[in-house]
């Protein structure tokens, strides 16, 4: 479908959004039931408040007229914006990211002059971090080392025939969220979701079966962590559920986008982003069979392997969904515990598989059962030196869809298992 015909179909698809939806009954329901429209925790920019708007009403975001009063209502002004919106989106491709640079950053932020909402990433949220270690806004997550880039999400969605109701003028943000629906999830309760599915925008993701991650083989992982096996303490509330039937299916959502088969351009790494396959006989974390022995996995896996034979990770076990710290968007807190150090490139990844993997990179390499390398013949072979001086950097094997295809390099014989 040329780009022409797609604009085209989003018109006529746009045109019977319009019809459909006109009478506001229609969605009054959903809305109020949003973290939006909610009249306790709702939206409420200051201005509308002390002209009379309840908290939650649509004035907040939208303005049917051109003044208030005889004036602009704060925090914008200038000419009208899409949807009526109070102000626009300049989306740029790089951060930093302002305020003026995305319409929800007048209130997702710590200093928003709209409202003020404090958005705590997923590894405090969820993960059991400290309230008041890492951002306290979604502007703030996003303007960390790592983030999902505003721009480059735009671009893709607009572009791409699978997501008819987004144009041109269409934030970002609602490639994840539909506004009018997205309900304030603080707390793991399915039935609060503020996730859409992109290609299914009017209607929210995960609340219940099957678009859980107990519609796998899950196990879910501590929130505060714990040496021996306990059903206890387990994200994404500390309770005692490990099966994921309180967590949302992050791999359905997320590979919406990040398919085997999608192709993504990211600005700020200049290359495609690389293909994920979670299915059956894709990777290690996902649906491939586990081909290794769990003597090296840390609790709750190492006991909970005994019942399970595989187990398939949540995107977000290891990622957060705005920004991160780290690169590559990985978490801050995995497994129940703080990252030993910072990870600021792909060869430095020993503080995130250590959250779930014990012994040591030699131990997994080579002593353990069915180790990938289990009699090195020489060392300076694959390391150029003793391991303990120059190690391979971790990069070169593990990535999404990867293998140790790069031992051919070291004119090395691979055993093209998955190393992901």
């Amino acid at each position: 479908m040329s780009y022409k015909q797609k604009l085209t179909r989003k018109a006529a698809f746009g045109a019977g959004l319009f019809c459909l939806f006109l009478p506001a009954a229609a969605l009054a329901g959903a809305y109020l039931l949003s973290a939006h429209g909610s009249g306790t925790v709702g939206v409420e920019r200051a201005v509308m408040a002390s002209a009379g708007y309840g908290r939650g009403n649509c004035a907040h975001c939208h303005e049917m007229h051109a003044s208030l009063a005889g004036d602009e209502p704060a925090p914008a002004g200038g000419a009208a914006s899409p949807y009526a919106l109070f102000a626009g989106s300049l989306d740029p491709a790089v951060k930093p990211y302002t305020e003026s640079s995305n319409f929800c950053f007048y209130c997702h932020n710590s200093t928003g002059s709209a409202q003020q909402v404090t958005n705590r990433d997923y590894s405090a949220t969820f993960g059991g971090g400290g309230l008041a270690s890492g951002p306290q806004s979604i502007m703030a997550a996003f303007n960390q080392a790592s983030y999902h880039n505003l721009g480059d999400i735009k671009t893709f969605v607009n572009n791409s025939s699978a997501y008819l109701w987004f144009s041109d003028s269409s934030n970002p943000c609602d490639g994840c969220h539909n506004p009018h629906l997205a309900k304030r999830n603080w707390v793991s309760i399915p039935a609060n979701s503020a996730i859409s599915k992109p290609s299914s925008h009017f209607s929210l993701w995960g609340e219940a079966s099957p678009q859980l991650m107990s519609s796998y083989s899950y196990e879910a992982p501590y929130l505060t962590w714990q040496s021996t096996y306990v059903s206890a303490y387990r994200e994404p509330d500390g309770g005692s559920t490990t099966d994921g039937s309180k967590t949302p299916d992050y791999v359905g959502f997320c590979t919406d986008c990040h398919s085997s088969t999608n192709t993504i351009w990211s600005t700020t790494l200049n290359r495609n982003l690389r293909v994920i396959n979670w299915a059956v006989g894709g990777e290690k974390h996902g649906g491939l069979a586990r081909d290794n022995s769990p003597a090296n996995f840390r609790q709750p896996y190492l006991t909970a392997a005994g019942s399970k034979g595989n187990f398939v990770f949540s995107c977000l076990d290891c990622h957060e969904p705005h920004g991160s710290s780290n690169i590559m968007l990985l978490r801050r807190r995995v497994n129940g515990a703080e990252l030993s150090g910072a990870i600021g490139n792909v060869n430095a990844l020993g503080p995130l598989c250590s959250r779930c993997h014990t012994g040591g990179m030699e131990s997994i390499h080579h002593t353990v059962a069915n180790a990938p390398y289990p009699n090195p013949v020489q060392c300076a072979g694959c390391h150029g030196g003793q391991p303990s001086s120059n190690p391979v950097p971790c990069g070169n094997c593990h990535f999404h869809g990867s293998n140790d295809s790069w031992l051919l390099t070291k004119g090395r014989t691979p055993t093209y298992r998955k190393t992901f």
